[in-house]
């Protein structure tokens, strides 16, 4: 008994996390909607766009810092895993010493090509370049800001403080929605006023994530250090996330791009709602993922491989089922739903088949996070991003072909189904080389209890869709059906009979409090 127990508080850190995600989710969301409401009725259309065009600027070169934060998050979680105070402080400050000048590359880009491109590329409405100037000013400031404290940001997450991270995160949309509603008062500028204002809320987080760190963990304690070797090692890491980084955009971007030639902008619109609906969706498996992300890497660092396998067997069946329990629904219902949100007559031709396919494409997705994780553990990322990378480019020129040929928009997104599908085999081979993934484990426990409860749940919602006629009745007998079938597969097939049987004693136990 005492041997489980680690394992028992390990396994309620990450429900308990996994709450404080989904509390920090729903808020952020709600006033993040509603902020994006405001700034666009208070800015006007002009001025909004504008807004998001010069900070659109700034973040195009971001993607040089996003393949460093996995490494820092990956070094910091790993070094803690194991216990060593020592390395962790080293890797914290070598870690703040790379930002800086990611910081300051940064900087530099938007300073002269940012400025250039303002000036010579954009088209800026009379009287707003000075304004204009000054948000790409500000965007740069805020940008740096947000570059200075992702190691502070990650070592919240290794330590798995998700309550502070969630408090954090809260804290900077209302303060966000705050500046919002002033801004009606404000009797200046408003574009610049909302730049200005929004830099010093990247200086309260930076401030709060400071004091919090400096307060909680030791390792934050800041000195200047200069690891040659680690320094190597993690700009390697970074290397070739930033292989895998580029990758991602070049197939995103160039979708898009084939999308916009071949079929018209339209095409793109469909494209944009249908990107919309699958970010919303896949937040919530994403939740449970983040909050199991620093166990994985912990458990590699402890060298407990058991453990490791055990959370990412666990952690892709649970991602696989918080997501197909929302997206079948949507998916049956993808037409009234649509029609329900944007009107009958504003929905893009073409986007029912995008979320349904996009939708499918997610639920491949959910697979891949643990399985990424895991090989981020190992630390061995060249051979991983060598063969997915190699897919994403391989299948790129496919799907040029197949909408050339075609000319049929679903086409494009058939091609990017398969190469997930293909994706999620070569993932699993290279975490088997890597860390001896136990492929058989994996299929058995995973791959096959997923296609039972797929083969299983689909075929009611599907009847009971198909005998209705469209309508409010129909979309909400299909939900009901979906998510009861859904569930009903898990528990019988989806999992384990020691997680079934810990999953009645939990209701029952709940039952009888209520009771």
């Amino acid at each position: 008994m005492l041997e489980n127990k680690p394992l028992q508080s390990d396994n309620k850190r990450i429900a308990l996390n996994t709450l404080y995600m989904y509390i920090r989710m729903f808020i952020t969301m709600l006033v993040g909607l509603y902020t994006s409401r405001v700034v666009l009725q208070t800015l006007g259309v002009v001025d909004y766009g504008l807004y998001n065009v010069v900070g659109g600027v700034v973040a195009m070169f971001v993607f040089i810092n996003n393949a460093m934060v996995n490494a820092t998050t990956r070094y910091i979680t790993f070094y803690l895993g194991k216990n060593d105070e020592g390395m962790l402080n080293l890797v914290f400050n070598m870690a703040s010493v790379v930002h800086f000048v990611l910081g300051l590359i940064v900087v530099l880009l938007g300073e002269t090509v940012g400025l250039w491109f303002l000036y010579n590329k954009m088209q800026i409405p009379d009287g707003r370049m000075f304004a204009c100037f000054c948000l790409l000013q500000f965007s740069v400031v805020t940008t740096f800001l947000n570059i200075l404290y992702v190691p502070y940001n990650a070592c919240v997450i290794a330590h798995e403080k998700m309550s502070a991270f969630a408090y954090i995160s809260i804290m900077d949309v209302f303060l966000k929605l705050a500046i919002v509603v002033s801004l009606r008062w404000i009797t200046v500028d408003r574009l610049i006023v909302y730049g200005f204002l929004l830099s010093l809320v990247s200086v309260a987080d930076l401030c709060i994530y400071f004091v919090y760190c400096k307060k909680h963990f030791t390792e934050t304690k800041l000195r200047w250090v200069w690891d040659k070797s680690l320094f190597k090692e993690m700009l390697s890491f970074a290397g070739w996330g930033l292989v895998g980084n580029f990758s991602y955009i070049f197939y995103s971007q160039g979708v898009n791009i084939l999308l916009n030639m071949f079929c018209g902008p339209a095409v793109n619109a469909a494209r944009g709602v249908a990107i919309q609906v699958e970010s919303v969706v896949k937040q919530f498996a994403n939740n449970v993922q983040t909050a199991i992300n620093p166990q994985i890497i912990k458990s590699y660092a402890a060298n407990d491989r058991a453990r490791t396998f055990s959370l990412v067997f666990a952690s892709s069946r649970y991602c696989f089922y918080l997501l197909y329990l929302l997206s079948l629904p949507i998916m049956i219902e993808a037409e009234f739903v649509l029609n329900l949100w944007l009107g009958e007559n504003s929905v893009p031709e073409h986007t029912v088949n995008f979320i349904r396919i996009i939708l499918c494409i997610a639920l491949l997705d959910a697979f891949v996070n643990p399985l990424f994780t895991a090989n981020l553990a190992s630390g061995k990322l060249k051979l991983y991003q060598i063969c997915v990378c190699s897919v994403s480019y391989v299948f790129m020129f496919i799907t040029y072909l197949a909408i050339k040929q075609t000319q049929i928009p679903e086409s494009v997104f058939a091609c990017l189904l398969i190469s997930t599908f293909i994706g999620v085999g070569i993932r699993i081979f290279v975490v088997h080389r890597q860390i001896q993934l136990p492929v058989g484990q994996y299929i058995q426990k995973v791959l096959l209890k997923v296609a039972f409860v797929v083969a299983l749940s689909v075929i009611l919602p599907i009847v009971v869709h198909n005998a209705l006629d469209s309508g409010w009745i129909c979309f909400f007998a299909s939900c009901a059906v979906s998510v009861l079938s859904v569930a009903l597969t898990i528990y019988f097939c989806g999992i384990d009979s020691s997680e079934r049987i810990l999953l009645k004693e939990k209701i029952l136990a709940k039952l009888h409090r209520v009771g």
